[in-house]
């Protein structure tokens, strides 16, 4: 799969650039307190998740544009823009899952190798950040969730091997009410997605700065890791199993 595009790959480097950012912070700074917590490099990663969603609704709108210009809907047309929007996508999840648990690893290795009586993932950040995160979070997920959701609904439009299922769902309307869904989903995708990457930044700084060092909040920080990574997993068995349909229709 060719990753050509200048936003594809630098949504793809900012996961990375977090990581090596958070482990050399913490082989710097050796004291666990003044430590960033793994949950302010959630939404600093999730930025390439929200960066590939604009990525993925701006290609869709473009390939049922040159659809719509040429008057040619064929099915492979349809599947190649699937396939342009999805693939960068389960490759960033990947990219973000990894970083994440690399993060997670390397300040357990740290806090082992001290003995220290800390929480293994601590949350020194103030309650109000740490809501505006969890937040974010579902935000991102949430239109991960849309975004699949949508693609999925062009596939039942255009395989007639879901006609049924298309039947079952929507019963019988014009492709005209088809059209519209599918085109104001995507608009909100392309424009919802950067408003996400602004306050995603705005909480990754606050989760860094507004700090609370007299609570650690282990519950919250562990219930926002454990969620993320349960969020990012499923999100990309969901994508590899959609993107493995696409192959086999092609």
């Amino acid at each position: 799969m060719p990753l050509d595009s200048p936003l594809t790959l630098f949504a793809l480097a900012i996961s990375p650039i977090v990581a090596v950012v958070f482990v050399s912070v913490y082989w710097v700074k050796r004291d666990q307190v003044a430590q960033p917590s793994i949950v302010a490099a959630i939404p600093l990663g999730l930025i390439s998740i929200a960066i590939l969603l604009t990525h993925s609704a701006v290609v869709l709108l473009a390939t049922f544009n040159e659809i719509a210009n040429r008057r040619t809907a064929g099915l492979k047309a349809v599947i190649a823009g699937l396939l342009a929007a999805q693939r960068p996508l389960i490759w960033g999840l990947v990219d973000f899952g990894v970083c994440l648990i690399i993060i997670f690893l390397v300040s357990a290795f740290f806090r082992y190798s001290r003995d220290e009586e800390t929480p293994l993932i601590h949350a020194y950040i103030s309650l109000p950040a740490l809501i505006g995160t969890a937040v974010a979070i579902v935000g991102v997920f949430v239109i991960v969730y849309l975004q699949y959701s949508t693609v999925d609904l062009v596939m039942m439009i255009v395989d007639n091997h879901r006609y049924q299922e298309l039947a079952v769902q929507f019963g019988t309307v014009s492709p005209a009410y088809f059209a519209s869904r599918v085109s104001s989903r995507l608009v909100a995708i392309a424009f919802l997605s950067p408003c996400l990457v602004c306050a995603l930044i705005a909480v990754g700084v606050a989760d860094l700065f507004w700090r609370q060092k007299q609570d650690s909040r282990q519950a919250i920080g562990i219930v926002l890791t454990l969620g993320t990574v349960i969020g990012c997993g499923v999100s990309l068995l969901s994508e590899l199993g959609f993107v493995d349909y696409l192959q086999h229709v092609r």
